[in-house]
C-alpha cells in the first residue's frame, strides 16, 4: 500500500511539473511568426505591395539571400510580393502591431499616419538628379538615427532607404504638359496631405488610394488617372488602363525597409548586427538597381504603346511655379520645424 501511495504521489509530482513547464511558455509573448523552436531559430515575414518581378521584391529577396547566409539559417525570411499580407496600410500596422515582421513601402505611407517628419523629404522638385546623392547621406547619416529613434517609438525601426523613385503622371484623357492639363483631372494620389495639397495646388482633384485599389480604380474609371515612377508603371501594367504618360518627376519617393521593433529587440545581439547591416545592404543595392532599370522599364512602356512626353524645362518651371507654396504651408504646420530644416540644408535646399 506504501508503495503504491508514492507511486500515485510521484506521478502527480510529474504532471504538475510538465503542467508548470507548460503554462510559463504559453505566457511568452512573441510577434507573429516570429520565434521558431527550441533550436533558437527565428522567422521574418517580408511582405509588400509590388508584383513578384519588381525591383522592390528583387531587393527584399537580397535581404532574404543576405540574412540567412550570415546567420547561418538561423533566421528565416518569408517573402510575400503582391499585397499577400494585405494592403501596404494593413502591412504597415502588422508591423507596428507584430502580427507582420517587416514590410517595405514608402515613407509617405508612414508620413501620413506614424511621423509627419518624413513629409520633410517629399516636398515637390526637393530632389532632383543633382542632389539625390544629398538625400541618400542623410538618410544614411544623423538625419535617418533621428527618424529611426522617433519611428521606435511607435514600435517600427527602419533598417534603411531605398528608392521608390522618381514620380510621373500617367493618365486615360490627354498629355500632360503644364498645369492646366490636370485641371479636373481625378488624380490617385498615396494618403499623404503634401502630396494631396501639391496636386491641389496644380489644378488637380486628387483621390488618396491605397496601392492595391489603383488598377480596378483606374479600369472601372473611379479615377483619370495616378502618378508613380517607371518600373512601378510597367510592373503593375497601368499601361493596360493608361494612354498618357509625362516625366514630370514631381516627388522623388523613398522606401523604408521597416521591422516590428519588438521582433528586433528580442533577436540576440549578434543576429541584430546581421539583420541591421543585411538592411543597409540590401537597400543600397536596390538604389543601384534602380538607376540601372529605370530606362529600360521606360523602352517597355513605349513598346507596350504608352505615349510618352517628356516636358521641357520651361514647362517643368511650370509646375515647380504652381507648387512651391506647400513649401510655406507646410513649414507652418510642421510639427519639427527645426528638423525639416535640417533636412532641408543636408539635400541642398
Amino acid at each position: 500500500m506504501i508503495t503504491i501511495t508514492k507511486k500515485f504521489r510521484l506521478v502527480v509530482l510529474l504532471i504538475s511539473l510538465v503542467l508548470s513547464i507548460a503554462g510559463c511558455g504559453s505566457n511568452e509573448k512573441t510577434t507573429e511568426g516570429s520565434k521558431g523552436t527550441s533550436k533558437g531559430e527565428y522567422t521574418i515575414r517580408l511582405g509588400a505591395s509590388q508584383p513578384a518581378d519588381h525591383p522592390m521584391t528583387t531587393t527584399m529577396n537580397k535581404f532574404k539571400e543576405l540574412v540567412e547566409k550570415e546567420s547561418d539559417g538561423r533566421i528565416k525570411v518569408e517573402v510575400y510580393p503582391a499585397n499577400q499580407l494585405g494592403s501596404q496600410a494593413e502591412m504597415n500596422e502588422g508591423v507596428q502591431s507584430g502580427t507582420v515582421t517587416m514590410t517595405y513601402s514608402s515613407i509617405a505611407y508612414m508620413g501620413g499616419s506614424y511621423n509627419p517628419n518624413y513629409n520633410s523629404l517629399l516636398l515637390p522638385f526637393l530632389v532632383t538628379k543633382g542632389n539625390i546623392v544629398k538625400a541618400y547621406a542623410a538618410l544614411d547619416g544623423e538625419i535617418g538615427k533621428e527618424l529611426a529613434d522617433q519611428m521606435s517609438k511607435v514600435g517600427i525601426l527602419p533598417l534603411g532607404y531605398g528608392p521608390i523613385g522618381f514620380r510621373h503622371i500617367t493618365n486615360s484623357k490627354h498629355p500632360v504638359k503644364s498645369p492646366d492639363d490636370l485641371n479636373g483631372l481625378k488624380i490617385r494620389l498615396q494618403p499623404n496631405d503634401v502630396h494631396i495639397q501639391t496636386f491641389k495646388m496644380m489644378g488637380a482633384n486628387p483621390t488618396a488610394m491605397d496601392f492595391s485599389e489603383v488598377y480596378s480604380g483606374l479600369q472601372q474609371h473611379v479615377i483619370d488617372g495616378q502618378e508613380n515612377p517607371i518600373d512601378i508603371i510597367y510592373t503593375n501594367k497601368f499601361y493596360e488602363v493608361q494612354d498618357y504618360l509625362s516625366l514630370t518627376g514631381h516627388f522623388y519617393d523613398y522606401a523604408g525597409l521597416w521591422m516590428n521593433k519588438e521582433f528586433y529587440d528580442q533577436l540576440p545581439a549578434d543576429l541584430q548586427k546581421i539583420v541591421s547591416e543585411s538592411g543597409l545592404e540590401a537597400v543600397k543595392f536596390h538604389r543601384d538597381l534602380y538607376t540601372e532599370k529605370e530606362s529600360q522599364f521606360l523602352e517597355l512602356l513605349k513598346k507596350e504603346g504608352t505615349k510618352v512626353y517628356e516636358p521641357s524645362e520651361g514647362e517643368i518651371k511650370q509646375f515647380q511655379e504652381k507648387s512651391a507654396p506647400v513649401y510655406d504651408q507646410f513649414l507652418k504646420q510642421a510639427q519639427g520645424k527645426e528638423f525639416t530644416e535640417k533636412v532641408w540644408k543636408a539635400v541642398g535646399k
